[in-house]
């Protein structure tokens, strides 16, 4: 029973909320704003499609669960399933957050990329850094879309295997969470990225000191 104690502790330590921090052609400031909201709307269809066909194989699991004989190692198995399943929720929710966030200052970039194209400046790279930005986000808000919609099941054949097939569930999340915050970062620097070539033809440091002013 310690065993499964401990995989309660590393469930909490993993997924503490401190461990998440934070096309091909150029596109025009309000082709860049279109596609993001388009991209939200199908991003809740995709997120609702996607629970519904979950929903059976979720009920499956809980109904293993449910035949465990040994009382305290269903009420254990239980309450690490709640547990991953709560934490999927709350990071994907706090990812959404950070993506909506990345969204705002970059539109806000767009924005200013038009203002220095009407100057006559040369907003090339400023352009490339964009779309760059924009591709990078779409990306990680589809893998943020598929990770919420996800369900962690196990098929318990075994009551003496019971440990290592739940603990091997946890694994998968803990890289399934790990991949998708890496594509955040990627994002986050993407957008960073878009800032320091619009903070060049402003002629300031590119540092990203105040960026969030652009």
């Amino acid at each position: 029973m310690g065993k499964f104690l401990v995989l309660i502790i590393f469930i909490a330590v993993i997924f503490n909320p401190k461990t998440i921090g934070a096309q091909t052609a150029t596109s025009s400031p309000q082709t860049t704003r279109d596609r993001l909201i388009n991209l939200k709307e199908d991003r809740r269809e995709f997120v609702q499609d996607t629970r519904e066909q979950m929903k059976e194989k979720m009920e499956a699991f809980k109904s293993q669960i449910r035949a465990i004989k040994d009382t305290r190692k269903q009420l254990l198995t239980e309450r690490i399933a709640d547990k991953v399943a709560s934490a999927n929720a709350r990071l994907t929710n706090k990812m959404d957050k950070a993506l909506d966030h990345l969204t705002d200052i970059l539109n806000r970039v767009t924005e200013k990329a038009a203002a220095f194209k009407a100057q006559g400046k040369d907003t090339t790279a400023l352009d490339a850094a964009i779309t760059t930005a924009a591709n990078a986000i779409t990306t990680a808000k589809n893998a943020v879309d598929a990770q919420k919609s996800k369900e962690y099941t196990a098929n318990i054949t075994d009551e003496s295997t019971l440990r290592n097939t739940i603990g091997q569930m946890v694994s998968q999340f803990r890289l399934d969470i790990q991949a998708v915050h890496k594509l955040i970062v990627d994002a986050k620097q993407a957008v960073m990225k878009a800032i320091m070539e619009a903070a060049k033809l402003r002629g300031e440091d590119n540092t990203a000191t105040g960026s969030a002013n652009i």
